[in-house]
């Protein structure tokens, strides 16, 4: 979408850092950067907690169709969220 000449971009710009895409074509696993390590558990916690029900609202029989959520350190083993 072509952005006006005059149009103040910042409020774009911000929107966008704070958006995440999910792409997950044909598999039944899907990836996504959750947070960083500078910020506070609780703010990684309510991220993931939007991209699931985010995910959830959009699959055709919502939660029934999620099996589990695993969040995994880049280099640390995987742990299963209950």
């Amino acid at each position: 979408m072509p952005i006006p000449p005059q149009q103040d971009i910042r409020p774009i710009v911000e929107r966008l850092r704070n958006s995440v895409k999910i792409r997950t074509k044909d598999k039944t696993v899907f990836s996504t950067k959750v947070g960083t390590t500078a910020m506070k558990p609780e703010q990684v916690a309510e991220n993931i907690e939007t991209i699931v029900k985010r995910v959830e609202a959009v699959l055709e029989q919502g939660p029934l169709n999620v099996r589990s959520v695993f969040v995994k350190t880049t280099m640390g083993p995987a742990v299963r969220l209950e």
